[in-house]
């Protein structure tokens, strides 16, 4: 009988490649049966929705409630049983206290649901992949809602199960008040992210400061805290378990008249009974209590596998097995993926096993490779080379990480911290005593509050630590490397080639055993070769290789050889990036009036999945907010992020400069961007026959709004042309028809035309039209935006010009690449792609 040594990870490895297979060729089926409604209503319906509350998330503006057993009612005949939906209910709903929504609870709800929609530009949150792991297909927002209590279950174990949902969220509901009243509101919001997983107050800065320093893992609940966690519960179990056990000795003792020097036969076998009883009790306790924490953190995928690995970690010694890392992460990932199988997509389940990948497959390799044996390190070793062991323990632990987590951290946010590695010898070795200080105070909190107080005040003054850490090196030279998103390519690439360095680590150190020099002479052969020092360097080559590949290898990739520029969707707004072909980056506007916080979700992302770094023309058109709300949010974060060398303005008369038109010039002051102006007849000329003329507007315009004075600027690298006019009309336009019309080296006609004002009826003359002559007409706007853009008379007009026309609502970013002399333009969403051979 052949034994298979570690059948979890195999099991494990068989599932992914058959789930792989699976939706290769079935991805279609598999999806209808998770989206049912998508068939029923285009975007979004009015509904009668029913279902049983699991979790509340109590957000600025409205509760997340998840519910599950849900049934929509979208008429009077068709009715869908999903298996959860995310509601968002007001809390101007009259009667809408959170107490209402705790588990158990059933939600009988009139409002609207929404089909979930894919990122609209490259480099946007997947908020489709993000619910579709959480099992949730719809989202849905309310208008109405009645509560009622749980139905009666003749399932005493299921009644049971609820009651215990709503203790446990009293409980959680009780610490996160007992921590805002102990600490100020900032470590309050860090405390309760990161033991109860509630990050609705988190204050953003701190988020952000968090995650540019490498210390985010911090703010998620992880194998960390709940090691800490389930470690303290063993063993203030088994303190107490020890306690009663030595009350017993004692009782029997007196019972059976036993001197304590004499040691009978029963003694020594109720003894070993009780030291049995005091391993199981201990790790029973452990287990439960860590289960009810999970639950209470909401059971995300990081917390489920600490929790699963942690129990088989107690149970093995009591079952007499050894407990085997490889083999528990994999048994937990086995769990997780079967009851959500659309996990093995996200980007916390992969960096979740990725991080316990590399602790339990690269630290041990470098731990031999790099740190020197000490033969009695009790006796010998000084407090200080204790110190240093233990700093390098946890450097070469923190590159482990790194080396088997920086694809993914790649993959999803496009760029890394240069320092993380070392601040995080800082901030590991004191996340111990920080979770155990917080649980304490917590604990103590729901007994004597000033006592909660007095104990987090230490939390208080580690929290700080951090921060003052974090800050310094945010101000440290390339704290962010912004890389861009690699290909799968580069990620297969990247682990064959850890994986290759990792074999000729384990190869060296297996054959330092002199059993195996003895029986494999071809090894024995390479021993000769491959020494104590030559190792180290192979290893430290490889590797640097493999972070070549994925990093510096990928900005090459992503730079396009011609002319590139992209209309982003980011609602009812305009944003244009531009590249040329030396590689100079331009962006023309970039605001939304629909969309919130349209820079930090929308543009940035954009520009790091592209790895720019800098941008080296940001240009405004008008100071309209959705023009120029996401351009304010880029210059605040210009000195620690992506960098903006210089921010241009046209220059219209002075009544036409409203507090917006300074506001921006003043920020783009403050943060140390130059600041010029720009006009009609000013031309930036790039090699390759790339130029950029601006037409519009000429300086001091006394323009009719600020749509008018919008700057146009025209577009041609080599044989092909683009037009692009920002929002402008009325006066505006006719001045820029005239400068068209007496400009002959301009040219005859342009490939695309960026559409004035979203498609706007009152702008894009006939006439216009008929200089202009474009092939394909790009119109930026939202979907059901309130201006009812694109204009069906404006349609109309282009129809008859010829042009085709795309509007970003619909297809999402459109992207154009120009070779000089033809045109490729792709759509983010829906299936269209066109190649334009027509040329100036």
């Amino acid at each position: 009988m052949v034994l298979i040594k570690r059948p979890a990870v195999w099991i494990f490895a068989m599932l992914v490649m058959l789930f792989g297979i699976y939706r290769y060729f079935f991805s279609e089926t598999d999806d209808a049966r998770y989206y049912i409604m998508d068939d029923a209503f285009e975007d979004n319906t009015e509904a009668y929705i029913t279902g049983m509350v699991y979790n509340c998330e109590n957000k600025e503006k409205n509760f997340e409630v998840y519910l599950k057993d849900v049934s929509v009612n979208i008429s009077s005949n068709a009715s869908y049983k999903l298996r959860n939906l995310l509601v968002y209910i007001p809390k101007t709903l009259p009667d809408s206290p959170v107490s209402c929504y705790k588990p158990d609870n059933y939600l009988k709800i009139y409002g609207t649901i929404y089909k979930i929609q894919s990122p609209s530009n490259p480099g946007q949150f997947n908020q489709k992949e993000y619910l579709r792991e959480k099992n949730i297909c719809y989202t849905a927002s309310a208008k109405s809602v009645n509560v009622s209590a749980s139905k009666g279950n003749s399932n005493i174990f299921k009644n049971l199960y609820n009651v215990y949902l709503v203790k446990i969220q009293n409980v959680k509901e009780k610490l996160t008040e007992i921590y805002r009243q102990a600490l100020p509101e900032k470590e309050s919001s860090i405390v309760t992210a990161m033991l109860l997983g509630n990050k609705t107050f988190l204050d953003m800065d701190i988020k952000n400061l968090y995650q540019e320093s490498g210390i985010s893992h911090i703010l998620a609940i992880s194998g960390l805290h709940i090691s800490i966690i389930c470690m303290a519960a063993y063993k203030l179990a088994a303190a107490l378990a020890i306690c009663i056990c030595k009350i017993i000795k004692r009782i029997y003792k007196l019972a059976n008249n036993i001197q304590n020097d004499v040691v009978t036969p029963g003694y020594v076998k109720m003894t070993n009974y009780m030291c049995t009883v005091i391993h199981i009790t201990a790790a029973l306790a452990a287990i439960v209590f860590i289960i009810i924490y999970g639950r209470m953190t909401g059971f995300g995928i990081s917390v489920a596998r600490a929790v699963i690995m942690a129990v088989l970690m107690l149970i093995a010694p009591l079952i007499r097995r050894s407990y085997d890392m490889l083999s528990a992460m994999a048994s937990s990932a086995i769990i997780i993926l079967l009851n959500k199988p659309f996990a093995i997509y996200s980007c916390s389940f992969l960096l979740s096993f990725g991080a316990v990948a590399g602790i339990a497959l690269v630290y041990p390799v470098l731990k031999k490779i790099y740190l020197k044996k000490q033969k009695s390190p009790s006796r010998h070793n000084t407090f200080i080379n204790l110190i240093t062991e233990k700093t390098a323990s946890t450097f070469l632990s923190s590159i482990a990480i790194q080396l088997t987590t920086l694809p993914f951290i790649l993959y999803f946010y496009y760029e890394f911290p240069l320092y993380g590695i070392f601040i995080n010898i800082v901030v590991i070795p004191l996340a111990s005593l920080l979770v155990m200080l917080c649980v304490t105070g917590g604990i103590a909190g729901l007994i004597c509050l000033p006592l909660a107080k007095f104990i987090l005040g230490s939390a208080y003054i580690l929290l700080n630590i951090y921060e003052i850490a974090c800050r310094a090196v945010s101000n440290l030279p390339c704290n962010i490397i912004i890389t861009g998103k690699p290909d799968i390519w580069q990620i297969i690439i990247y682990f064959v080639l850890l994986a290759t360095a990792l074999a000729a680590a384990y190869f060296y150190i297996n054959s330092e055993e002199e059993g195996f020099k003895r029986q494999n002479s071809i090894y024995k052969t390479i021993c000769t070769i491959i020494n104590p020092y030559s190792i180290k360097a192979v290893f430290f080559i490889i590797i640097s290789l493999a972070f070549f590949t994925i990093t510096f290898v990928n900005t090459y990739t992503k730079k396009y050889s011609g002319l590139k520029l992209a209309f982003l969707d980011i609602g009812q707004g305009d944003a244009i990036f531009m590249q040329d072909n030396s590689g100079t980056v331009y962006l023309i506007d970039g605001g939304s009036s629909s969309v919130n916080s349209v820079g930090k979700y929308r543009i940035i992302p954009y520009l790091k999945c592209n790895g720019i770094k800098r941008i080296d023309y940001m240009i405004m058109t008008h100071s309209d907010e959705d023009h120029i709300s996401g351009l304010k949010e880029i210059l605040q974060q210009s000195r620690t992020g992506i960098k903006v060398a210089n921010l241009l303005l046209p220059d219209p008369s002075a009544s036409c400069k409203n507090d917006s038109y300074y506001e921006i010039a003043n920020l783009a002051s403050k943060n140390s961007v130059n600041t010029a102006y720009i006009g009609t007849g000013d031309i930036f000329s790039g090699s390759g026959g790339f130029k950029i003329q601006c037409l519009h507007p000429e300086t001091g315009f006394n323009a009719e709004s600020a749509n008018a004075y919008s700057t146009v600027l025209s577009v041609v690298y080599k044989n092909t042309s683009f037009l692009l006019t920002g929002d402008t009309e009325g006066n505006g336009e006719d001045m820029l028809l005239k400068k068209l019309q007496e400009d002959s080296t301009l040219p005859v006609q342009y490939n695309i035309l960026k559409v004035a004002h979203h498609g706007s009826k009152n702008s894009t003359s006939d006439a216009f039209l008929d200089r202009v002559s474009p092939d394909i007409s790009i119109i930026s706007c939202g979907k059901n935006n309130m201006y009812g853009h694109p204009h069906k008379e404006l349609l109309e007009r282009l129809e008859k010009a010829g042009s085709r026309w795309i509007a970003t609502k619909d297809a999402g970013a459109v992207t154009v690449f120009s070779d000089g002399e033809s045109i490729k333009v792709l759509r983010e969403e829906g299936a269209w792609t066109g190649t334009l051979l027509r040329t100036v």
